[in-house]
């Protein structure tokens, strides 16, 4: 790998990093709104706002861009050796 596309990766891990940190944010965001509703919701009104929360799908997207930041350092790592 050249020094242009190895510099390309370096961009794009700080990159990743910033956008998992503002996601984290928003996770904990949501969580700490779920966590501020009362506990027995299963029949309240509260029930159906709470399953439309964004809460599993942020916390799926976190994961996946936390793998996609392991690999891409994988890959610098593997072109300084």
């Amino acid at each position: 790998m050249n020094e242009i596309r190895r510099a390309g990766l370096e961009q794009l891990a700080i990159t990743l990093r910033a956008v998992t940190e503002q996601l984290t944010a928003l996770l904990d965001d949501e969580r700490q709104d779920i966590q501020d509703l009362p506990d027995p919701i299963e029949n309240s009104g509260f029930a159906e706002r709470v399953l439309k929360r964004p809460l599993t799908e942020l916390g799926a997207a976190r994961v996946m861009l936390v793998g996609a930041s392991k690999h891409v350092v994988a890959a610098i790592a593997k072109n300084v050796q």
